[in-house]
């Protein structure tokens, strides 16, 4: 009786480690193939949402109302040193970037304007930065092939 016992007790083992020899190969295997996932997404230039396309000049034709000015920070001291980046961007009907557009931005004698990139980039972009010794309130306008950009922006000085 105690042999019978003693069997069926290795039996019960045996059949335990085979569910955790199971078991430990299910996780195994799914460490492998998430591994194999991480590594093939890594890899490789993947979309999941949208469509993308490679980078095309625009028409040519700007479009004013598509076209924007922004600037960062929006306040600064007025020491003369601390500059804001105010950036243009020049863009088509179709929002494409126009490439190789002079872009002037409003003129104010309180302001020090450096021409960063003044000429427009393949993706439509000018870059400036302004600095001033008056603290006050500017507001900052672009224009491009003489036509003022309907948008303007309002930077501080303090």
């Amino acid at each position: 009786m105690e042999e019978r016992n003693f069997q069926q007790i290795e039996r019960k083992e045996e059949r335990g480690s085979k569910k955790g020899l199971i078991f430990t190969l299910i996780i195994l295997f799914i460490v492998l193939f998430s591994l194999g996932l991480t590594v093939f997404f890594i890899n490789q230039r993947t979309t999941f949402f949208g469509r993308a396309s490679s980078p095309s000049l625009g028409s040519g034709e700007i479009a004013l109302e598509n076209s924007y000015v922004f600037a960062s920070p929006l306040s600064a001291k007025a020491d003369g040193k601390e500059k804001i980046r105010i950036t243009v961007f020049i863009l088509d009907s179709q929002g494409k970037g126009v490439y190789d557009q002079a872009v002037f931005l409003g003129e104010d004698g309180r302001l020090e304007t450096k021409e960063v990139q003044p000429v427009t980039d393949t993706i439509g972009r000018a870059l400036f930065d302004v600095s001033s010794m008056v603290a006050t309130d500017y507001f900052i306008e672009a224009q491009v092939n003489n036509q003022l950009l309907p948008q303007r922006i309002k930077v501080t000085f303090r």
